[in-house]
């Protein structure tokens, strides 16, 4: 029984330090819309500084997690490539391709159930997040699938989703729930929203 909460407790750690990672970019790619509305980041205090300490917590929680912190961090860039489908990357190609890229680079890397898993979990994740910064985004004008295609039909399809993540894999699905409102907290007391 021992064995097992230690094996939860270190893939929750390396579940908390890739989510850290992820809303640290994230933050750092939303700068100016979180200024326009005056919401002060972790990002918005330190920057572009914030990208080494990002990949520095993504490689800890990778090595500390291996499949599941690699396939959520995949998961969330193919997700937020999703809201700029046409959109040119850097990499001149549409973000419909750099979200597939992730995807298929994520199925090779972790497997298809953790993969597809992962995609799940951090939709889900992120409708939560739509949902509750509606008010937020729509004053700056930030991508919102809340404000996009409704409030009850986009907490419909969240629990579609969680319930989808759970099915495939419950025990990770119960960390990421958990992992998540821990990583805001810890960014909250780091001085970020």
């Amino acid at each position: 029984m021992f064995g097992e909460w230690y094996s939860w407790s270190v893939t929750l750690f390396g579940i908390v330090l890739t989510g850290i990672a992820i809303k640290c970019m994230d933050d750092l790619l939303d700068a100016e819309y979180d200024q326009c509305v005056g919401r002060l980041t972790i990002a918005g205090k330190l920057g572009k500084a914030i990208l080494p300490y990002a990949l520095l917590l993504l490689g800890i929680g990778v090595f500390v997690a291996k499949e599941i912190s690699l396939s959520l961090f995949l998961a969330s860039y193919a997700i937020g490539m999703g809201y700029d489908l046409l959109e040119r990357m850097p990499t001149r190609l549409p973000g419909w391709a750099e979200g597939l890229i992730a995807f298929g680079l994520g199925l090779l890397l972790a497997g298809p159930v953790m993969m597809v898993w992962s995609l799940l979990i951090m939709v889900t994740i992120q409708l939560l997040d739509d949902l509750v910064d509606i008010y937020k985004d729509t004053q700056s004008g930030q991508r919102n699938a809340a404000k996009r295609i409704g409030v009850v039909e986009t907490t419909l399809l969240t629990l579609i989703c969680l319930l989808a993540a759970v099915l495939v894999r419950p025990e990770e699905s119960v960390l990421v729930l958990l992992a998540t409102p821990i990583v805001h907290m810890i960014l909250e007391l780091l001085g970020g929203d």
